[in-house]
Parts: C-alpha cells; structure tokens; sequence
C-alpha cells in the first residue's frame, strides 16, 4: 500500500556507499520523505534533530559500525521503539543472529531488489504504526480522550523521580464534577456523557506546558500532574480553572446547590528539599490531595482547598 502524500513517512537511510543511497531513494520515494546520513554521527544529529519512522542501516559505516549504532539507538527509551533494518551483503553463519541481538527488525541483503525494499519497509511501517496506536488507546480515556488513569500512574512514578532528582516540586491535583449524580438523573447518561467531555476538554485546554499532564482519574473525577509547579503556582492555575468551568455555563439539575455545572479541586505539592518528603511513598501526595478534595465538598464545593505533605 503506497501511502499519501499527507502521510508519508519520515525514512532515515545510513550508509555512506552513494550507489546504494540512489538505489533505495528510488525504490523508496513513494512511500516516504527520504533523508540521509554517510556516518554514525551525522545519523545522531539527524535522529536527534527529529525522529524518523524508520531507519534502514548499513552493517559497516566509516566511523561507527551499524550493529553499534542499533544498540544505541535500542537503548535509549526515546529511540527504542523506531524499527531498523539493516542494509548488509553480509550472509556468514550467525549474522542474522546478531542482526536480532542488537534488536533490528529485520535486514535486506545486497543488491537491492527494489520491489523487495519497498514492501519491506512498508510492511515494517505499518506494524509500526499499529503498535503506536495500540499504545495510544492503552493509555487514553476512550470517552474524553484525556490520558486514563493507568498513564497517571505511570507517569506519576517518573515525574515523582525526576523531582526528587532535580530538586523541583511537583503538584498533584483531583479535581470532581459537583453533585454529578444530581446531573445524571436529572438529563440522563448522554447528557451526562457530554458533561463530562465539556470538562475534560476545558481542563485539557488549561494546561500548556507540554509537560503537564490531564487525566481521567475515575467517573466525573480527574486528575492533573504539573511538574516543576509549586504551591503558589498551582493555586493560581487552578483557582483560574474554577472559574473557566463556571464560565461554561453548562446548566446544572434544578436540585443542585449550583444554578450551572462546577468542580471541586484539592491539590498538594511535593517539595523536595523538605526532610520528610523523601521518606513519603510515592502515593502520599495523592492521598493528600483527595483530602484536600473532601475539604472542598464539605465546606460548599466549586472550590480549591491545599493539603500539605504529612497534614493526614
């Protein structure tokens, strides 16, 4: 299948053996946008500059051999998943072995049959693409599009690491539709739906640092991690949040404490540098920023309250 313009693929080639270069362009132009390296290190630059789809790589290269290159590649968590094939006359006992080893997906022999590159590489292409989007909808609330909460975990894990590393604080904040249930049986369940995804879009579009993250924690709750936030910075982001949700002006049920629909937010904030903080397990902020959560329910809803580390 040869893609569409729209959607050609970012194919990066090394090898510094021009005739080859040509050969595989040619074979290879219709089914993606062709860039190309002569040597391990200009491949770096390139491959750090922007991450292609795909690589094809030759085994002997001028500085740096191209098993070498696979591994490296293969081991660093932001490269890992980008499919290599190698390009080789190579055909001794154990090669494709250590084709394998070095974590390739696959290898072409020299010379090149054009016809045999191309559907190589799309069918390498395509996998690759189906991974990706199974990994996306892994990690993704199907309703609202939001990460779920199985990548709040995840994630949280890391950015708690990489705060106590560097020193940072990092917020985290749960944030819960007020009196939803009231919602619910009053409109009904698609009504309720579309409730849901007007907040989820608002919280998502309040967020705009690239790091900060904004999940579907459970039901009508939610959850933000925001990095390198402390507990200043969080209120103000989050006060101002309050308001964009009343502002939305989504009629609430008549039952309601409140004329339109309003969310209730406890957050906490891990500072490192605080002795305690070290000491803490990794879902202490969590469960302080539910507490804080409870506290805004309890004293009126569509509020922000702030539980401190070690306050539960």
């Amino acid at each position: 299948m040869i893609k569409t313009n729209r959607t050609l693929a970012d194919i990066l080639i090394i090898d510094d053996d021009n005739t080859v270069v040509m050969a595989l362009n040619k074979a290879l132009n219709k089914i993606g946008r062709i860039r190309f390296a002569s040597d391990a290190k200009q491949a770096f630059l390139m491959i750090e500059e922007r991450h292609p789809d795909l690589i094809l790589l030759d085994v002997e290269l001028p500085d740096i051999g191209g098993l070498e290159v696979c591994s490296i590649l293969k081991s660093a968590p932001d490269t890992e998943s980008i499919p290599i094939l190698f390009i080789t006359s190579h055909t001794e006992v154990g090669f494709e072995e250590k084709v394998f080893d070095v974590g390739a997906a696959d290898y072409i022999v020299k010379p090149l049959k054009p016809r045999v590159v191309a559907a190589r590489v799309q069918t390498h292409l395509d996998y690759s693409l189906a991974i990706r989007l199974l990994e996306k909808q892994a990690h993704t609330d199907s309703m609202t599009g939001l990460a779920n909460r199985r990548t709040f975990d995840e994630r949280l894990i890391v950015e708690l690491e990489r705060a106590r590393r560097e020193q940072e604080p990092l917020t985290v904040a749960i944030l819960d539709i007020d009196e939803f249930k009231k919602y619910n049986d009053h409109f009904g369940h698609i009504e309720g739906d579309d409730c849901i995804k007007n907040i989820a879009l608002a919280l998502a579009n309040s967020l705009k640092r690239s790091t900060d993250l904004a999940a579907r924690y459970g039901g009508e709750e939610f959850a933000f991690i925001l990095p390198n936030t402390d507990v200043e910075g969080a209120r103000i982001l989050l006060s101002g949040l309050l308001k964009s949700i009343e502002q939305l002006n989504l009629t609430h049920a008549p039952e309601a404490k409140y004329d339109v629909v309003t969310i209730s937010v406890g957050y906490s904030t891990v500072i490192p540098e605080q002795k305690y903080a070290n000491d803490l397990d990794d879902w202490a902020v969590v469960k302080a920023a539910d507490h804080a959560l409870y506290e805004s329910k309890q004293n009126g809803r569509n509020q922000l309250s702030y539980a401190p580390l070690g306050s539960i």
